[in-house]
């Protein structure tokens, strides 16, 4: 799963962000009739391998007149528009009431609502529409059905932090997933898109939010992590913190998983030289030992420049 991804799945997996965004998306006259509190995320998902690059998906159900329907909250990976989206959104239709089918439950009526964060504007319109060269007569064997479209660079990042949504953790998710692709338009208005939840990361769930924000925005731009912590730290000190150290796990892990790729495809001259630069960047021997497979002792000897040889069996799957 992708940075972006993830972070959707993080931020909409929450009940509370799922109604704050659909109640405020979907036309008003549906909204009004749904019953928010009835609001509840089903396991799963209805997105298959052929739409995999283009969807991540997270499926509520919720009662409206007391009828039970499903809203599925659509992520659209794709950074420009793409003419296939209708195509794709009927597809992923059929897969849910397909799903319905084999799990033995009624199938109801879906409404998909759409989340894009790229930079240039979209207005995909219906599926029929892209058939509109045809004649009148061939209209009614054409499927269609409505979907809503969120486009974040229709809203301003005035609009998204005071007057939108209601829920602070929601606008900040937004805006730094409407501003994830211009590095320097978010570094420079990280600090205020934060400082609407300065009372928020006083607690316990805050911080918790705050560290998938934090997350997010190290993995998925090339911002330093020095700007990064003191913007952070300027909203709250243990914010600062949680910077530094999740800053940390993730170098630590890059280490780590440069080390194993490296030692998979390398020669015995290779994993020596392996060793040697991720004790220089900060791993410890007992971790290298571990990763590299190797007796901690032979660490040290690697380290200490003694000769070693390395068990061939450890160079069978490389050389």
């Amino acid at each position: 799963m992708g940075h972006h991804d993830l972070f959707f799945k993080q931020t909409f997996s929450i009940r509370e962000h799922a109604a704050d965004f659909v109640k405020h998306t979907l036309p008003t006259e549906l909204a009004a009739e749904m019953d928010f509190s009835t609001l509840t995320i089903e396991k799963g998902s209805h997105v298959d391998t052929a739409l995999a690059e283009n969807f991540t998906d997270t499926v509520y159900t919720c009662r409206i007149s007391g009828i039970q329907i499903k809203i599925a909250l659509l992520f659209e990976h794709k950074s420009s528009p793409d003419n296939n989206l209708q195509f794709q959104l009927l597809r992923y239709m059929g897969n849910l009431w397909e799903n319905s089918i084999k799990q033995k439950q009624p199938r109801i009526p879906v409404i998909p609502v759409v989340l894009y964060h790229g930079c240039k504007s979209w207005n995909p319109g219906s599926l029929s529409s892209r058939f509109d060269n045809f004649p009148v007569a061939v209209k009614p064997y054409i499927p269609d059905f409505e979907f809503v479209f969120v486009d974040l660079s229709a809203y301003s990042n005035e609009s998204i932090k005071k007057s939108v949504f209601e829920l602070t953790s929601l606008r900040i998710a937004l805006l730094i997933m409407k501003n994830i692709f211009d590095q320097q338009k978010l570094e420079h208005h990280l600090v205020q898109f934060l400082e609407i939840g300065r009372a928020y990361f006083q607690e316990e769930q805050g911080l918790k939010f705050l560290e998938a924000v934090i997350n997010y925005i190290l993995q998925a731009t090339e911002i330093e992590t020095d700007k990064l912590v003191d913007s952070v730290a300027r909203i709250s000190e243990k914010g600062g913190e949680i910077a530094m150290t999740t800053a940390e796990k993730i170098r630590q892990k890059g280490l780590q998983e440069g080390l194993q790729k490296g030692l998979q495809k390398g020669s015995q001259q290779t994993m020596v030289s392996l060793v040697r630069n991720a004790r220089k960047k900060g791993l410890s021997e007992e971790l290298i030992a571990q990763i590299a497979n190797l007796d901690i002792t032979m660490v040290k000897r690697i380290l200490n420049n003694e000769s070693v040889n390395i068990p061939l069996h450890l160079l069978q799957d490389t050389e």
